[in-house]
């Protein structure tokens, strides 16, 4: 078991490492007119209506109140005779809300409509009064109440002013408590709890209580209340019984001369507490108010708890306890308390003499705040999803929790992530982006417009999409994003990608005055002289000049970059060794002004001419070289076209389609070509060197065969 703590300042203890559970209650105190109220008397009794709250008070007034702790005016907040002269003991309303009746030690029982005087009845009967009960049919609640003393009586009124009294039951002692339902009375005294039927007229039984030790049952309240027809719940002291009244069987009613009915305690258990009152939650739950039996350090009392048991066969659980922070609590006893309640709307109304506390089962909106403020983020959206509420699952979970990824993953929340892509990258970059790359969960489009405002966000982003889909229609913006946070790689991106419109890009390689990306802009453009010229003046790299007119292999931009550099002495060797194999040195040579001074000139040109050289005997060797392997190779092929081959005598001839072999010894004489075509020699028209099949040359492919 662990307690919460909640609005009321309700003070609350968990085991030593036990997990604390989800709540049933929120609380509120009323405040209002009952804090003036509360201020000058204090409440000895109440009555809790759907409609309204009446209190009855220690200088024995009356007030009606709203659920708000507002007043109404009604006859009872007029002094006279609808107060009594000391505390007031019991109230009771009619389902209806019209009448109640109050009763008090000054002797007097007051029946007085609220806003109606016709039926107004003041008794007099000169002794203590401690309970009063109206009838709870609507249609007689005016003219029958049971009043408790010595005796149980029912007052009946008659066609004259006045009652009919009928005493129905001998007390042992006194009444303590009435509780009237429907036909049935159940009420207390000494001995225990007895239930009457006044369509029988006769008890259905007594179901005796035990005697706590060292004190006596009249100093605790016995708490009683209906939860239907057949059902009565009991606390008393510290015990809880759960009665039904039954029909007997027909054994039963055979035996003896019984009632047709009987009171069967179905379920019978002891709380930590003594029970301040009682009321239904579910079918198989309580709700109850307690006063913890142990004393403070400086014995005063402890706060009151109220408490959530599960009840089964002699058995209970409780589920929940809240330790209440009630106004003046270690003053009060256990039998200050008292517990009213609204069951059609689960509202629980804690009543102490100077404070009153509304507990109300928390809503969907309570238990997703209780979960989001323990962490239990996955338990939030499940009661989202399942009962709803006003908090939308976006809000679960924009509170920053990593937990959140497993929870879009887990309950698909894809659909609802477009409002919040920039928190969940500023939450963590890694696991959004898990999400964010997946184009079945999210397109990109969607997640470009929400980074927009947010450009190293949109940069991350499609860097990470770029080495997954290098097609994407968004990688344009890449240049400028680039060149804004990543200048590394920008040139290898314009290198590799054809999707950015280049007079952008150089336009913004230009103001940022990128000029590696600008050369190869320029020279994308056909702009090449532009380029070479930023080589030469904005870089200064007369390497990287040559190294460019090597790749575009255009004269103009030799000439371009030997008259740029002959002006600058110190640049010119360099240039002299950078144009081996591409341009004529002299050209170079030719342009040095004659007393011109340029560094290491002589090691550069014996550097070139020993390069000529090497290159004129690498020429050399290679010509003669080749003239051998074309020698060789036309020998190789002169012997194999020189080499006979095979004729069958089934051959036809290519042309007339007769036979190779025929006893015509002129035409025993056959032309075979290379191409494996064979012809009669009158066939092939000796004057046409080629077969006429495949135009190969006779002069280079035919061989005259004598059969």
């Amino acid at each position: 078991m662990s307690e919460k703590c909640f609005c009321c300042n309700s003070k609350t203890e968990c085991k030593h490492g036990e997990e604390e559970n989800e709540p049933k209650f929120k609380y509120q105190r009323l405040n209002n007119d009952l804090k003036t109220i509360l201020n000058a008397d204090a409440v000895t009794c109440t009555a809790v209506h759907s409609k309204f709250l009446i209190l009855g008070t220690f200088r024995g007034r009356v007030y009606l109140l709203d659920h708000q702790g507002n007043s109404i005016d009604s006859k009872l907040s007029k002094s006279g005779r609808h107060t009594h002269q000391v505390a007031v003991n019991k109230i009771d309303v009619d389902p209806k809300g019209e009448y109640v009746a109050t009763c008090s030690d000054d002797g007097k029982v007051n029946i007085t409509g609220l806003f109606s005087s016709s039926i107004d009845q003041t008794l007099d009967l000169q002794k203590c009064i401690k309970v009063v009960a109206l009838d709870p049919n609507p249609k007689s609640c005016i003219d029958r109440f049971i009043v408790g003393d010595e005796k149980l009586v029912l007052y009946n009124r008659k066609i004259l002013p006045g009652f009919v009294t009928k005493e129905l039951c001998v007390v042992e002692g006194s009444v303590l408590s009435i509780c009237w339902h429907l036909n049935l009375v159940a009420w207390a005294s000494h001995l225990g709890v007895h239930v009457f039927d006044l369509n029988e007229e006769c008890s259905l039984g007594l179901i005796k209580w035990e005697v706590p030790p060292h004190t006596r049952l009249e100093n605790f309240d016995c708490h009683l209340r209906w939860e239907n027809e057949n059902k009565l719940l009991i606390g008393w002291v510290d015990t809880i019984r759960i009665c039904i009244i039954r029909r007997r069987n027909a054994i039963e009613a055979s035996s003896r001369n019984l009632p047709d009915y009987v009171v069967d305690p179905i379920s019978t258990f002891q709380t930590s507490f003594y029970v301040c009152g009682l009321a239904p939650l579910t079918s198989s739950q309580l709700v109850v108010l307690g006063f913890i039996k142990e004393k403070s350090a400086s014995h005063k009392a402890l706060r009151p708890v109220l408490c959530v048991i599960e009840y089964k066969l002699n058995s209970s659980e409780e589920l929940c306890t809240d330790s209440l922070n009630l106004r003046g609590y270690e003053d009060y006893t256990v039998k200050d308390y008292s517990l009213g309640c609204i069951i059609e709307e689960n509202l629980y109304y804690i009543v102490a003499p100077k404070d009153i506390v509304v507990a109300s089962l928390i809503e969907t909106d309570d238990r997703v705040e209780w979960l989001i403020k323990h962490s239990k983020y996955k338990e939030a959206i499940e009661v989202v999803t399942k009962h709803g509420g006003s908090m939308p699952i976006l809000t679960i979970a924009k509170l920053k929790n990593k937990d959140v990824f497993e929870l879009i993953r887990c309950y698909e929340l894809y659909n609802v992530l477009s409002k919040f892509i920039v928190p969940l990258i500023e939450l963590d970059r890694e696991q959004a982006f898990k999400i964010l790359l997946d184009k079945n969960k999210i397109q990109p489009e969607v997640v470009v417009h929400q980074l927009e405002g947010k450009q190293e966000y949109l940069y991350w982003y499609l860097d990470c999409l770029l080495n997954i889909d290098s097609n994407n229609e968004f990688q344009h913006k890449l240049v400028f994003l680039y060149a804004k946070y990543n200048r590394d790689k920008l040139l290898p991106f314009l290198r590799r990608s054809n999707k950015y419109v280049i007079q952008k890009a150089l336009a913004i390689c230009d103001k940022e005055k990128f000029n590696e990306e600008r050369v190869y802009l320029l020279g994308c453009m056909g702009e090449a002289a532009k380029a070479l010229n930023i080589i030469i003046h904005d870089m200064k790299n007369i390497q990287v000049a040559i190294e460019f007119c090597k790749d575009h292999k255009d004269n103009d931009l030799w000439s371009l970059l030997i008259d740029e550099s002959i002006n600058k002495p110190e640049i010119v060797t360099t240039l002299l060794d950078g144009i081996m194999d591409y341009v004529n040195p002299e050209v170079v040579v030719r342009k040095i002004k004659l007393g011109q001074k340029i560094p290491n000139l002589r090691k550069s040109v014996v550097k070139l001419l020993c390069h000529y050289n090497l290159q004129k005997e690498l020429l050399s060797s290679t010509h003669l070289i080749q003239l051998k392997d074309y020698f060789d190779t036309s020998s190789e092929i002169i012997v194999v076209q020189r080499r006979g081959f095979q004729i069958t005598y089934d051959q036809p001839c290519t042309k007339c389609c007769s036979a190779i072999h025929t006893k015509n010894a002129a035409q025993n004489v056959v032309a075979g070509f290379k191409c494996g075509h064979i012809y009669h020699n009158s066939c092939s028209l000796s004057h046409c060197p080629y077969c006429k099949e495949c135009r190969i040359w006779d002069s280079d492919e035919t061989e005259k065969l004598h059969m």
